[in-house]
């Protein structure tokens, strides 16, 4: 998923999208008012004229003019505090506006209710909808703030379009972690090519991680099982991450200054997971131990591959 850009600063607020709704939600039950824009009545670009004015965005005054400014925002990628476009409702074009709240609803002010809360792509909306504008400069995740353990390691690899977040907004720092995702987040760390040449026979074609899969397979970076599978979307433990990332970037290093209590030699990653903490990408937990076998986050690979990139 590309990276998406942003409008000039001119134009734009630093304000999380769940700081923009918790503001507009302030309003609801608010009566329509036509050319309405103070909280004694609204119409649909006078509530968000007046919402984000609030967190410092320029908008323009109408439906129309505020769809012409803002970065287009496809409607896969929204999150929370993009402005989303209608056409058709009273007269032809752009002629209604809310604001995305997430989980595909919006909040704007209506004819019919004042200021309410209704799905985006469904009921009345649904096939009058026509497109969305990012105004906040909010290229971060709702999710992951800035005293997150891992908010750094984060943030560096979203910026450099290595990690994505999900549809909602958010990162899900605390989710497992895929097999496939981690080999996604490899290839796209080492500049490779992704390939088309299949591997196995439980990632089709139409798989999105597929060519990922393929790529990561090429470089030696990843294995699959003996029955001709990858099991793509199996949650991958911390041991495999050792060996990915040890082979991805050709680490090495002894035990000497480490002693990780759940980690002994007869152990199948014992020396990639010793390379991680001899070029300081772990340290394991405070009790000594690395939990090898223990399922890893999507918190813990970003980190992992952070600091392997630093």
């Amino acid at each position: 998923m590309a990276m998406v850009l942003f409008v000039p600063q001119t134009h734009a607020a630093s304000a999380s999208g769940d700081e923009v709704i918790n503001f507009a939600k302030k309003y609801l039950g608010t009566p329509y008012q036509w050319s309405g824009e103070t909280p004694d009545g609204f119409d649909c670009s006078g509530y968000t004229y007046y919402v984000m004015e609030n967190f410092g965005v320029d908008l323009p005054r109408g439906s129309y003019d505020q769809y012409e400014q803002g970065t287009y925002v496809s409607a896969s990628n929204l999150q929370k505090g993009d402005l989303v476009f209608f056409s058709g409702t009273y007269k032809d074009g752009i002629s209604h506006v809310g604001i995305y709240i997430g989980n595909g609803e919006m909040i704007s002010s209506t004819k019919s209710s004042g200021v309410a809360i209704d799905p985006v792509f469904s009921g009345y909306w649904g096939d009058k909808y026509t497109g969305a504008k990012r105004f906040l400069n909010t290229s971060f995740f709702s999710d992951v703030s800035t005293d997150f353990w891992a908010y750094d390691e984060i943030k560096h690899l979203n910026e450099e379009g290595i990690i994505n977040g999900l549809p909602d907004g958010s990162f899900g720092p605390n989710d497992n972690v895929s097999r496939a995702q981690v080999a996604k987040m490899a290839i796209e760390s080492l500049n490779l090519t992704p390939s088309s040449s299949g591997q196995f026979n439980d990632v089709p074609s139409s798989h999105w991680a597929y060519e990922y899969i393929n790529a990561a397979v090429k470089a030696g970076l990843v294995n699959g099982y003996g029955n001709g599978e990858f099991k793509p979307d199996e949650d991958i433990t911390r041991a495999e991450i050792a060996a990915i990332v040890t082979r991805a970037f050709e680490l090495s290093g002894n035990s000497s200054s480490y002693s990780f209590e759940d980690m002994n030699s007869s152990h199948w990653a014992y020396d990639e997971v010793y390379a991680l903490a001899s070029n300081s990408i772990t340290t394991g937990y405070n009790d000594n131990t690395f939990r090898p076998n223990e399922e890893a986050t999507r918190a813990e690979f970003s980190a992992f591959l952070y600091r392997a990139l630093d």
